[in-house]
């Protein structure tokens, strides 16, 4: 039970820090002063989240490898369903995005940036589900 309760604590400590993360991200390129600024920021934002994604990524690979290393069959399922996830949410998220920026031209700076914004926000709560891998 106590176990329960610890993994439910650091769930929710984590997508706080993640939301708050990505809140600082956000009042900072606010304060941006030119279109310039404003689009560099959210490139650096979009790019930091992406390393991150990528970092959680395999980290849980490692935590679910440890919690199955007596259960390969299951092993190879669990990773099998993840990569599928994984697939899926990427799709999610570029068409999500591609969605949130459809009001600007696709060749423009400011279209550039609302994807960049909506891709850092968007991996940075896949990032919070990928912590609490694996599910119990």
């Amino acid at each position: 039970m106590r176990l329960v309760i610890k993994k439910n604590v650091l769930a929710i400590t984590s997508v706080l820090l993640l939301t708050c993360s990505y809140a600082y991200a956000e009042d900072n390129c606010s304060a941006a002063q030119s279109d310039a600024e404003i689009n560099s920021c959210w490139a650096k934002e979009k790019s930091s989240a992406e390393s991150e994604l990528n970092s959680e990524y395999a980290s849980a690979k490692q935590r679910i490898a440890k919690a199955y290393t007596t259960h390969k069959e299951l092993l190879t399922q669990y990773n099998t369903i993840l990569l599928d996830s994984q697939r899926g949410w990427l799709k999610y998220r570029d068409n999500q995005c591609k969605l949130e920026a459809f009001m600007a031209d696709e060749n423009t700076a400011v279209y550039a940036s609302l994807v960049d914004q909506c891709t850092a926000r968007i991996d940075r709560e896949r990032i919070a589900q990928l912590k609490s891998m694996p599910y119990e």
